[in-house]
């Protein structure tokens, strides 16, 4: 049986049940897992069109029925979630029905003789292939993906929507092949809303799934004494720096709270160094900020900038690196740096999304905290304990997307 998490909060009337599916990132997969996710949201073998599942929805009070997937660590997870109104706002057995959808989903797709419907499986090509498009033609995206690509030599590299190049080779019969592998997949069972533990012994019928444990390979960059600088060039009316930075921390630990708070500092929002000194002061960025992955100790800078002056920016964005080791930021820095992050992490939990999805990335660590714990956490660290993560910060990889000077 899969483990199910139920969290009782009255004051969402609508119920939220999200499925998750979790596996190894593998280069090979992840186009069609990317391609399943989708696909199977669409029909059923009840419900065999797209207009006859939205037909279905739409009797069961606007039911949102949804799924997408995503990079967690070294996993590629696929999320399927229905959300409904509560039954007592509408005097029907709503709970039953949305949870039958949503498992039928799972369990009877829409499967003829080994093999999805060739046209739906064309169709949803023909979407993967545009959103491929999309990223291409967002130079900020695109720029970003080829940072990770240089960055990373396994298949952490590719994003969660899988390979573009491995896209004309999916058929009908190998999309069966991955739903068949997805079965096997660890699986866990989220649930939110004015409900209680008396609907386990339902969802344990509806969702009586077998999981098996996803063995998830580490992570590991060694540092680099000097990163590895690539710059490509394009028409692009503004240059795009893209670098990517790690930092020896463990979940739980000072230096993971630590961690959280320097990358606040250094650009997690607009009171942040990047952001006040290199586009305020400096008009040197039309947008810049730092984002983590805490728990594989990743850190990125993204940043818009001037082509002219690209180079510029990149050496103003290691300089405020540089001050963070020094200590070079105010103790009212810190604090709103901490209030801020406090603040985002109690806003998360008031979105029964940001409830499942926190519940569910700690999941991934022996290391339990709860959330009293994890702002404990947060509040107690000192500028020293910042300024000494900040000094372990490796610079990896800085890739630059700019449209080449000529005097």
């Amino acid at each position: 049986m899969i483990p199910i998490y139920i969290k009782n909060e009255k004051k969402f009337k609508t119920i939220t049940l999200t499925l998750k599916f979790k596996a190894p990132i593998e280069a090979e997969r992840l186009t069609e897992r990317s391609l399943l996710a989708k696909l199977l949201t669409k029909s059923t073998a009840r419900f065999p069109s797209e207009q006859k599942l939205y037909d279905h929805l739409s009797d069961l009070y606007g039911a949102h029925l949804s799924s997408y997937v995503t990079k967690q660590k070294t996993a590629h997870v696929m999320t399927f979630s229905m959300e409904f109104i509560h039954d007592k706002f509408v005097d029907e057995p709503l709970f039953d029905a949305c949870c039958q959808l949503l498992s039928d989903v799972i369990k009877h797709p829409d499967i003829r003789e080994g093999a999805f419907d060739a046209q739906k499986v064309a169709q949803e090509k023909q979407l993967l292939a545009a959103r491929f498009d999309a990223i291409k033609d967002n130079k900020a995206q695109a720029s970003f993906q080829r940072m990770l690509q240089e960055m990373f030599q396994t298949s952490y590299r590719y994003p969660s929507i899988g390979i573009e190049a491995h896209l004309p080779a999916v058929t009908p019969e190998s999309l069966y092949a991955a739903y068949d592998s997805m079965l096997q997949d660890e699986k866990a069972l989220y649930i939110i809303g004015d409900v209680t533990e008396d609907v386990r012994a339902k969802l344990e019928y509806y969702f009586d799934f077998l999981s098996n444990e996803a063995a998830l390979e580490p992570l590991k960059l060694e540092p680099k004494d000097k990163p590895v600088y690539v710059t490509e060039y394009t028409h692009t009316s503004q240059a795009r720096i893209n670098m990517g930075m790690t930092a020896p921390v463990e979940y739980g630990t000072r230096d993971y709270f630590a961690f959280i708070v320097m990358n606040q500092i250094y650009g997690g929002d607009a009171t942040s160094l990047l952001f006040m000194n290199i586009r305020e002061k400096m008009s040197l960025a039309y947008q810049i900020h730092s984002q983590i992955d805490a728990r594989l100790g990743l850190l990125y800078v993204v940043a818009g900038v001037q082509n002219a002056t690209y180079q510029q920016a990149v050496d103003m964005i290691l300089s405020q690196l540089e001050m963070m080791k020094e200590g070079q930021f105010s103790e009212e820095l810190l604090a709103i740096a901490k209030k801020m992050l406090v603040s985002h992490r109690r806003e998360n939990f008031d979105r029964p999304r940001g409830w499942i999805e926190t519940s569910y990335a700690s999941t991934f660590d022996a290391v339990k905290l709860s959330t009293d714990e994890w702002i404990k956490g947060i509040e107690s660290v000192t500028k020293e304990e910042v300024m000494a993560i900040a000094a372990q910060v490796n610079v990896q990889t800085i890739y630059c997307l700019a449209e080449e000077v000529t005097a």
